[in-house]
């Protein structure tokens, strides 16, 4: 299969994505992918079923746009619409990266951006994290003579984020023609002194583009629905490599309706933050190293191989480190509240049980 030798020759160095796994039993315990545990409010469900009847027509984005920029506080010209936020790393990396171009990524990285970067032809500049979070000193230095800096925070896959004068400090040292793309997709779980504020930073530096998901805190992750921020000149020059109407109508009447929903939005981020402050209370007693978390996951030192198999017989699903470039550890997306007081049973066993074989081997 000659078709074949091409594309394995194309591909070569490129991992494929491995979503997480679903959860093994009957009752869902997926905290293998960092949705939204609580779903969409009531109007979403509604505007969905609404939007049934527009099926045959194509979208037409102008009032989402109008909404996520009001959301943003920018102008709708200042704002690009995404099928997913990875769709936009796709765009960044088409008209922005190549053969002979840099593209600076954290290690590990989030994989779509090493990955958008590698199928573009361009060439990886990894920069150690340090204690789950960017090293943006050494970023700054390695953006000289690269053309792109993928910088998400809080991170995936340790959930630590970026201090705001860091940021101020990593954009005023990036050359003006290196992009800078902060990745806010967890942006909503961040504590507000965390929080940056990135309609200030866009206005001083017009290299920075700010890419943002819907999948979390507006609880849209089946829809696909992202956008990014940045300079007009740069939205409508990344819209031109977009394809036609690749935000559809059933993402955009979604968007309308969940804008209008924001004491869901706050409720549930609410839950999940109260959820991660007890698992990582819980992870700190049982002596469990973990990465402190911005995020709506949190990530351990633990043994997949030894940890999976007992959640799944509870029907929980989590997601090894091995496929986030973290191996022997875990990353736990946080569930609702039975959820998480299951798995929190289930590690104290199993830490518990460990702890007892390890001290009945010293004896």
């Amino acid at each position: 299969m000659r078709l074949a030798k091409i594309a394995e020759e194309r591909l070569l160095g490129i991992p494929g994505y491995s979503p997480g796994q679903p959860s093994p039993g009957p009752v869902a315990g997926k905290l293998s992918s960092n949705e939204a545990p609580l779903g969409p409010p009531p109007a979403v469900r509604a505007a969905l079923a609404a939007a049934a009847g527009q099926a045959a027509r194509y979208p037409d984005e102008t009032r989402a746009l109008a909404v996520v920029a009001a959301e943003a506080g920018v102008e709708p010209s200042r704002v690009l619409l995404t099928n997913g936020s990875d769709e936009l790393c796709y765009l960044i990396a088409t008209v922005f990266l190549g053969p002979g171009r840099v593209a600076v990524v954290g290690d590990p990285c989030y994989q779509i951006d090493a990955t958008a970067s590698l199928l573009a032809g361009a060439t990886l500049r990894r920069v150690p994290l340090r204690e789950g979070r960017h090293d943006i000193e050494a970023m700054a230095e390695a953006a000289a003579g690269a053309a792109v800096v993928w910088l998400p925070s809080p991170h995936n896959p340790t959930g630590v984020a970026a201090r705001p004068g860091h940021l101020d400090a990593l954009l005023g040292q990036v050359p003006e023609d290196c992009l800078v793309v902060l990745d806010e997709a967890y942006r909503a779980f961040l504590d507000p002194a965390w929080r940056p504020d990135a309609a200030a930073l866009l206005a001083a530096h017009p290299n920075l583009l700010v890419q943002r998901t819907l999948s979390k805190d507006w609880a849209l992750a089946g829809l696909r629905a992202g956008y990014g921020l940045g300079p007009a000149e740069l939205m409508t020059a990344l819209a031109r490599v977009r394809p036609p109407f690749s935000v559809n109508a059933m993402a955009l009447a979604a968007i309308e309706a969940a804008a209008g929903a924001p004491e869901w939005r706050a409720m549930a981020v609410a839950r999940i933050v109260e959820e991660r402050t007890r698992l990582e209370a819980e992870l700190a007693r049982l002596g469990v190293e973990y990465f402190p978390s911005q995020a709506n996951f949190v990530t351990a030192r633990l043994d997949p191989d030894l940890v999976a198999p007992a959640l799944a017989r509870c029907g929980l699903a989590v997601r090894s480190g091995e496929d986030l470039g973290l191996p022997g550890w875990v990353r736990i997306s946080v569930g609702w509240a039975p959820q998480m007081a299951q798995l929190r049973s289930v590690l104290r066993t199993l830490v518990h049980a460990v702890n007892d074989g390890a001290m009945r081997k010293r004896r």
